[in-house]
């Protein structure tokens, strides 16, 4: 039998798969480890322990598994936003942590590129706009603030495209990777934006020749990486791309129209658009997509902070959950919760909040945006608070949805939810409610490592894209309640308002 690994790189932990080529995972594994935070609103990724952790869960799934490494026939490894690019130098050498994607240090260089460039240029160019979240704007940062390290640099490398460095001894940049920089790549022409580079003075050498597709070989394991991670000499590895659309392609989104929302830490809702069709709109990000790469845009509305702000409900104001889900078998805070929450009427009595707890990206691309709570009295309580937190999430998804619509973008009436936040019935009809899109839930999730596999299988031609559609099972779907939905759209109108009356005073509030 044949079979194959992939691997993600995350923000917090790497984590690998070993899988049949019929999509029967066998084994995986995780290993976390953390970023550096230098500053408020600063972030640093350092290397040395998500490469460790690369090697480590590859060897551990190998193992686990039981199987000869000799029968695995391929691999994927794709990686987080890195942002920066990691800087490496003719040997490459790191020479600093990567600036990764939610820093936000680079706001003076974003007015910098503004003032220089434009940023009706930079959306003419890219089809995106400028901010903060955008890796060009962190190399502006470097180019500006750590001159010396600048000088050195010979390539800014992505996370998995190090790791794959590592192993193969090929560096290599993937459609979705070079997308999603922003100001080097011209989303029309499909290729790096040279004289806009000239222009941001990013040097055109400090990327690959080529650009390639995610799941392209990039090169076979050499002798020094069958040591490092266990996998045999010869082993192709397929370049891999960003993990949110990687994530996205693990469960099914493959055809124009569909769209899925991934519900973590922070939040992505994707889209896949025809790219001879495309409707490109800076409010939204956009860049190839990871499956028919150079055919199909990936759009997508990304909330800074989703569950995040649920799990800074949890640590802040609910230990006497954490407390008694401890004491209870099968149980956790964030059930305990719900089942308050549940017995708020949709509206939470009036209560709404905003949830930009770390600034906002799309649609509002607002780095100074603070979280927001209005409405509060007397009568409301923790229960309502809480509630009021899953649907200003879910408000924050419905206004990314808009922006889409408003320029046309074509949707399905089917919504697909993954992540963390999704294993909640509460929240998933939450969202159902205020989107007004069927909401379709899978239990059984790999994430970004089974759409990895899935790329490794088409990158040796064992089969194509559409495997995917036979590995993605659906548990449930969510249907929106019409009572509620015209219940929501009234507060989703105040919740919109509340933004634009408040967005002069978080600037002040943020000295």
């Amino acid at each position: 039998m044949s079979y194959l690994i992939g691997t993600d790189i995350g923000t917090l932990s790497t984590k690998s798969i070993l899988a049949t080529t019929e999509g029967n995972v066998l084994a995986h594994s995780a290993i976390d480890y953390e970023i550096i935070t230098p500053k408020p609103l600063w972030a640093d990724f350092p290397m040395e322990n998500p490469l460790n952790a690369v090697y480590g869960t590859i060897k551990n799934v190998i193992k686990n598994a039981k199987v000869d490494p000799k029968d695995i026939v391929g691999a994927c490894i794709s990686g987080l936003y890195i942002g920066s690019g990691i800087p490496v130098d003719k040997n490459m050498k790191i020479i600093r942590p990567a600036i990764p994607w939610l820093d936000k240090r680079a706001i003076g260089e974003c007015q910098w590129i503004e003032t220089t460039v434009g940023a009706e240029k930079i959306a003419e160019i890219t089809g995106n706009c400028i901010d903060t979240y955008w890796g060009f704007t962190k190399m502006e940062w470097l180019r500006f603030n750590e001159p010396k390290n600048w000088e050195k640099i010979n390539q800014l490398v992505t996370a998995n495209a190090y790791a794959i460095w590592t192993l193969t001894d090929e560096i290599s940049l993937d459609y979705s990777s070079a997308g999603n920089y922003g100001g080097i790549f011209d989303i029309h022409k499909y290729t790096y934006a040279e004289p806009l580079m000239e222009e941001l003075k990013i040097p055109r050498s400090f990327f690959p020749e080529k650009i390639i597709k995610s799941s392209d070989i990039v090169g076979e394991i050499t002798a020094e990486g069958e040591k490092l991670c266990g996998l045999k000499k010869g082993t192709p590895i397929s370049a891999g791309g960003i993990d949110a659309p990687v994530e996205a392609l693990s469960v099914g989104t493959l055809e124009i129209g569909e769209h899925t929302a991934t519900l973590g830490t922070s939040m992505c809702w994707n889209i896949v658009q025809d790219r001879n069709a495309a409707k490109i709109d800076p409010s939204l990000i956009n860049y190839p997509y990871v499956a028919n790469d150079e055919n199909s845009i990936y759009s997508f509305g990304g909330a800074t902070t989703a569950a995040g702000i649920i799990t800074w409900f949890r640590d802040n104001l609910a230990q006497g959950e954490v407390l008694q889900a401890k004491k209870q078998a099968d149980s956790s805070a964030y059930k305990l919760l719900d089942e308050l929450a549940a017995k708020i009427p949709p509206g939470s009595n009036g209560l709404i909040t905003l949830p930009y707890f770390m600034g906002e990206r799309t649609p509002i691309w607002d780095s100074y945006a603070r979280g927001t709570i209005i409405g509060l009295t007397l009568y409301h309580t923790r229960a309502h608070l809480y509630r009021s937190f899953l649907e200003g999430v879910a408000f924050s998804l419905k206004d990314n949805v808009e922006a889409a619509l408003a320029i046309g973008v074509q949707l399905d009436d089917e919504m697909t939810l993954i992540g963390g936040g999704a294993k909640s019935p509460l929240w998933r009809q939450i969202f159902a409610d205020i989107t007004g899109y069927k909401i379709r839930y899978l239990s059984q999730s790999y994430g970004a490592p089974l759409g990895d596999v899935l790329l490794a299988g088409v990158g040796n031609n064992i089969f194509d894209y559409k495997k995917i559609k036979k590995w993605s099972k659906i548990e449930s779907i969510s249907e929106p309640s019409p009572e509620q939905q015209r219940t929501y759209e009234a507060l989703f109108k105040i919740y919109r308002e509340l933004y634009i009356a408040n967005k002069n005073l978080y600037p002040i509030l943020s000295k």
